[in-house]
């Protein structure tokens, strides 16, 4: 034995080495050769850990920044529109698979090389006692490299060595890609529009002064006079329009003076006189209609005229008749206009209604390019400004609830002598009748307004609807919006009042559910490369040779290996097959590292 004193690179100290003889036999021309090869043992202080490892540690960094970045990227664009992200031709999805493929790479370097490690743990002096064959050796260096030999390794040590987790690690890791495929999509949301005053104002009034004339003599303009008659007579009627340029807009609740109305069937309280013969009356409330209950013949079939009050009983009308808002309360009776005008007074029905003024709060939207305007709620107390008998009073809506988005400071409610014009003028259209003849088969009205009731009245709750909307939209069309006491422009109304236009727009979605498995991944293979770190570290006779090609060379095989080896490569077939089943041990040296392989002896 000879000892020699030189400096080793990657020793951080001058240390003494000695080298050991250990003969082997050789074969050469046949002649036997006795060699002495001699290995050296060291003592002193080896090179630091993190010079071993200090490519899979910047690996591992990498992998990790490479997954706070994928981490940052989703954090800043979640939520954020499509177009927010500035590279053209390179997509966020991209960017983010570029990203988990480098993350990917980095770990695995740590991950490969800590399983090329568990190799050297395996035939370490802690598993002397047992044998292993040659394609054990092998296969850890497979595992790094191949997930299907990372199953056979799993299967092989059943979870014995700590490289199973490498490999469990190796397997996962494919499917690392789709899963961050997964962590990123794009759906469409609803978003408002960043231009200011895109929409059009929603129709509304605050002061209702629609009529004209003197002295006692007061009548509605010619457009409220309108928007009666087409309430009497139009089949539908429309909704005041507004500006939508995207199609779908909302906007605040829009206070607003309008006409409000109520129906409630009073054919109940019918009561039939038959005086003679077919002959007969019908009676309800103050209506009454004299015809034929026999047998059909020319005679009046319907009749509208004052109401008995009975309207304001219902519960959803809260409101007494004599309340300085009532515009007018009438009644009908008799057969409604779907039955033929053989149709005796027999098939009667009746009804009394009342309309006035109120206080709504509109809710207006566009949807798809279709505009819902309906009432959300409705105020109807209000009071007169000077006598409470005075029928010429302006009126002014009170105690507004705070829903009715009502600023405090504005004024709603009815000019001076609208309600004596409006109730003067429907006294004196909601009266006339229809008559009809069964033997001619037809029907003939007094007034247009009879007849149009008349139309409405085996549905008059609808017909109602119809009236007090196309009243509703004349008044805020042509109504007057007050100036509040406060003097603020008609800018800051607006403001108020404006809506918003909304448009779908592509926006990124992070689906954060998605990246817990690459991360986890991640994870686990940093700790289980410091476990492998401080395992190796723990061992006097193992050193991070991890996939080191010149480790295997430098342990050398005994006669018996040798020679079938020699066999396998001059005679054909695998060398690797002739000795690969044979039970194999390590031969050390006295400091504990392996020198060489040999076959196991029972």
């Amino acid at each position: 034995m000879d000892t020699t004193g030189m400096r080793k690179p990657g020793l951080s100290a001058e240390v003494t080495q000695t080298y050991a003889s250990v003969p082997f036999i050789k074969e050469d021309d046949g002649q036997t050769y006795n060699h002495t090869t001699s290995y050296p043992t060291q003592s002193g202080r080896v090179a630091s850990p993190f010079r071993w490892w200090t490519l899979e540690m910047l690996s591992c960094l990498g992998a990790v920044a490479c997954m706070a970045a994928i981490v940052a990227i989703l954090i800043v664009y979640d939520g954020r529109p499509q177009d927010s992200w500035p590279i053209n031709n390179f997509s966020i999805n991209s960017m983010v698979a570029l990203l988990a493929t480098f993350c990917r790479t980095f770990f695995m370097v740590g991950v490969g090389a800590a399983i090329c490690q568990g190799r050297w743990h395996q035939f370490s002096s802690r598993h002397d006692d047992s044998s292993f064959t040659l394609d054990d050796f092998g296969l850890f260096e497979h595992a790094s490299k191949n997930p299907f030999a990372s199953l056979w390794l799993i299967w092989r040590f059943k979870g014995r060595n700590t490289a199973c987790i490498g490999a469990a690690l190796s397997v996962f890791a494919l499917a690392f890609g789709p899963f961050s495929q997964q962590m990123i999509t794009v759906r469409l949301d609803t978003v408002e529009q960043a231009s200011s005053g895109s929409t059009g104002a929603v129709s509304r009034v605050s002061l209702v002064n629609s009529v004209i004339g003197f002295s006692n003599s007061w009548s509605p303009i010619s457009s409220t006079k309108l928007a009666i008659y087409n309430g009497f007579m139009a089949p539908e009627i429309d909704i005041p329009s507004t500006v939508c340029p995207t199609g779908n807009c909302t906007w605040p609740i829009v206070p607003t003076v309008g006409v409000c109305g109520a129906c409630v069937d009073t054919t109940p309280d019918i009561k039939f006189n038959r005086s003679s013969g077919s002959y007969c009356s019908v009676t309800a409330g103050k209506l009454e209609v004299k015809g034929q209950c026999g047998f059909s013949d020319f005679g009046t079939v319907f009749k509208i005229g004052a109401g008995s009050g009975k309207v304001f009983s219902l519960e959803d009308v809260p409101l007494e008749a004599d309340a300085p808002n009532v515009i007018a309360e009438f009644g009908a009776i008799g057969v409604p206009a779907s039955l033929t005008p053989e149709a005796t007074l027999n098939k009667s029905l009746a009804a009394e209604c009342a309309v006035w003024y109120c206080l709504q709060a509109r809710e207006v939207n566009v949807e798809m390019g279709v505009l819902s305007d309906r009432v959300a709620e409705k105020w109807h107390k209000a009071n007169r400004t000077t006598g409470a008998n005075d029928p010429t009073s302006n009126v002014t809506f009170t105690d507004i609830p705070a829903s009715f988005n009502a600023d405090s400071k504005d004024t709603y409610g009815l000019g001076y002598m609208q309600m004596y014009g409006m109730e003067s003028y429907f006294k004196t259209i909601v009266q006339g009748n229809v008559s009809a003849d069964g033997t001619v088969g037809t029907k003939s009205s007094s007034t247009d307004y009879a007849e149009g009731l008349h139309n409405g009245f085996d549905d008059i709750s609808s017909w109602m609807e119809r009236l007090t909307r196309s009243m509703t939209n004349e008044a805020r069309t042509s109504g007057n919006v007050t100036t509040t006491r406060n003097n603020r422009s008609s800018q800051d109304k607006s403001e108020r009042y404006s809506g918003t236009a909304l448009s779908n727009q592509a926006m990124f979605y992070v689906r954060w559910t998605w990246i817990i498995y690459p991360a986890a991944v991640v994870l686990i293979s940093v700790l289980y490369l410091v476990l492998e770190i401080v395992r190796t570290a723990s061992m006097h006779d193992v050193r991070p040779w991890k996939d080191d090609p010149l480790m295997p060379l430098y342990l050398d095989l005994d006669e018996q290996l040798k020679q079938q080896v020699y066999q396998g490569l001059t005679e054909g077939g695998s060398a690797a097959s002739r000795v690969s089943h044979h039970p194999l041990q390590v031969v050390r040296w006295h400091d504990g590292l392996p020198v060489g392989l040999t076959v196991r002896r029972h």
